[in-house]
């Protein structure tokens, strides 16, 4: 009798401690994929200085950014069962009389481990044009990380793409903070004054006498994310941008946008739900589930080695 036992518990020992490594090693790299039913949206809000062109006058503005991605589901490059997602984007900043003061699209393939942009994809582009993408937007070099960290983020520095200026610049990890209870990892863009468009405005705008100049429109901004390591998820983010115009001379003229947006309450709150649920379920099956079934199977391994020598042993007769 105790042999049977002793085999049945070598036999559950054994299972077990298979079952914690395919967990981890299989299970695990299989399920940390961002799904291919993405639907959020964030709000950002705050305080800034707005030129208004109608108008040609700057205002001190209430805005608010409201972002909405979602996956595209109809291109094939998001196919079912592979490894690369496509992300629509759609961001809209308005002041306080729901008047419009910019909007933008961004279309991006993206590696569902990493969330590292994939620069061959079928359509992709970052665009402001109301009558849709031109062939310059389409042909926008896409890359670094975009809307979201991977899985399992590390504390270094990454790549992240900037819609604005088209091209990534480095987030640098700057320490641990903790959000509703999660700690995060603060990430901050520092973007320096960048040219990034050349346009004719009225000489007034940038202190000129001619009536139309061509005049470079400048941009930085510096842009600090938290995010929950696990899930890699953004739970609150902040911008700190600045716009403005120089002439010809070199010279600052008008400003065309100055203040800070962060996440609402509200967006804040749901990106904690979210990072946390998804944490919780990552963390399950890469590390809480596999020590303990490694653990218990470890421990039955044991017994039923130790109740299989007892077996063994010979009875002595008196």
């Amino acid at each position: 009798m105790r042999r049977v036992a002793s085999l049945v518990l070598v036999a559950l020992g054994i299972f077990s401690l298979a079952l914690g490594a395919v967990l981890r090693f299989y299970v695990y790299p299989e399920l940390a994929v961002v799904p291919l039913d993405q639907k959020v949206e964030s709000v950002a809000e705050g305080a800034a200085k707005v030129f208004y062109p109608k108008d040609l006058v700057v205002k001190n503005a209430q805005l608010t950014a409201t972002r909405k991605v979602e996956s595209n589901r109809v291109l094939p490059d998001g196919k079912s069962g592979g490894t690369v997602m496509v992300w629509d984007s759609g961001l809209v900043v308005t002041d306080s009389n729901n008047q419009l003061v910019s909007a933008m699209e961004h279309r991006v393939c993206l590696d569902r481990h990493t969330n590292m942009a994939l620069d061959k994809c079928s359509q992709q582009y970052v665009t402001e044009n109301e009558k849709g993408p031109t062939p310059d937007d389409k042909a926008v070099h896409q890359e670094g990380l975009n809307y979201k960290f991977p899985f399992a983020t590390e504390a270094k520095d990454y790549e992240y793409f900037d819609t604005t200026l088209r091209r990534a610049s480095t987030a640098r990890y700057e320490g641990t903070d903790e959000i509703g209870g999660l700690q995060v990892y603060k990430f901050v863009q520092k973007i320096p004054s960048t040219k990034f468009r050349d346009q004719e405005v009225p000489g007034s705008l940038v202190n000129s006498t001619e009536a139309s100049v061509k005049a470079e429109r400048r941009y930085s901004n510096t842009r600090t994310m938290w995010v929950e390591p696990t899930s890699g998820i953004i739970v609150k983010g902040s911008e700190q941008q600045r716009q403005v115009l120089v002439g010809p001379d070199g010279k600052e003229g008008t400003v065309l946008l100055e203040g800070t947006l962060t996440f609402t309450e509200k967006t804040v709150k749901e990106s904690v739900a979210r990072a946390t649920e998804a944490r919780d379920k990552l963390t399950l099956i890469s590390s809480t589930g596999p020590i303990v079934l490694v653990s218990v199977g470890a421990l039955l391994l044991l017994a039923g080695i130790l109740l299989g020598v007892f077996a063994r042993r010979p009875k002595h007769v008196a």
